[in-house]
């Protein structure tokens, strides 16, 4: 998907985005959670060379978009408080790969004590031009809220899709809100046609929750939980730029069928 005027791309079959904005170009990905393999070690499953398997994805699209920045929306590393020693060694590896890469990196939840690892500065929002992007676990400033677009991570967005045999598959995805009249009963200004734009988790371990479940998420993006965008209404796209409908009529039947 691509909107030539907003010059804003979605990657055909990747979890990530490339926007343009004062001649130059951004890629931009999201929850990492660098670690979150050793997890998956206590169930008897071995995962090798996540990070840096990640690292190599994310030069190779700057390469081919000719990104000039890498933006990460937060959550680069899976703990919530401390990295553990196999967690912080992919947390070093993963930026030594990318060395000489221009990086921002938006804070997410499970980011404290990043800083003991890494030198990269992180922000709690970073607006470009008509662009705000952050990591969506808390509610952003006013100044995100003028502009055209918000871009979050944080909520590992999926659908669930039923296939005629009545088996059901879960598929990362993107979603597309609309800026509701509600949003005045907690800002003074917004934009009245601002879009949020919801990622699909950039680690390849995380498929997400889907969002026919959204209203069961305690930690959902508060932007949604509390009305301030559509959250019924919010287009859902699958990676390959299929759109699968909107979230109400998700929700209704309770899945896509194929």
């Amino acid at each position: 998907m691509k909107d030539k005027k907003e010059e804003l791309m979605f990657v055909f079959g990747e979890p990530a985005l490339v926007i343009e904005e004062g001649g130059r170009r951004y890629l931009v990905v999201g929850d990492l959670h660098i670690g979150l393999e050793a997890k998956l070690r206590e169930k008897g499953v071995h995962v090798y060379g996540l990070a840096e398997k990640m690292a190599e994805r994310i030069r190779l699209l700057m390469e081919e978009f000719n990104a000039g920045t890498l933006i990460i929306l937060g959550d680069v590393k899976d703990s919530i408080l401390y990295s553990d020693s196999y967690e912080a060694k992919s947390i070093k590896s993963f930026f030594r790969l990318l060395d000489g890469v221009d990086i921002r990196i938006a804070e997410g939840n499970h980011d404290a004590h990043l800083g003991e690892m890494i030198t990269l500065p992180r922000e709690k929002e970073i607006i470009l031009g008509k662009y705000a992007l952050l990591h969506g676990n808390a509610f952003p400033d006013e100044r995100a809220m003028v502009c055209d677009y918000i871009i979050t991570a944080h909520n590992h967005v999926s659908v669930s899709i039923k296939d005629i045999k009545g088996t059901v598959y879960r598929y990362k995805a993107w979603m597309i809100s609309k800026v509701s009249k509600n949003a005045g009963k907690y800002y003074d200004r917004y934009k009245k046609n601002s879009r949020l734009i919801s990622m699909p988790a950039f680690n390849e371990l995380i498929i997400g929750t889907g969002v026919e479940q959204f209203s069961k998420k305690d930690n959902l993006n508060p932007l949604l939980r509390n009305g301030i965008f559509e959250y019924t209404k919010a287009e859902v796209y699958l990676l390959n730029g299929d759109r699968v409908g909107t979230l109400a009529s998700i929700r209704g039947s309770g899945f896509i069928r194929s």
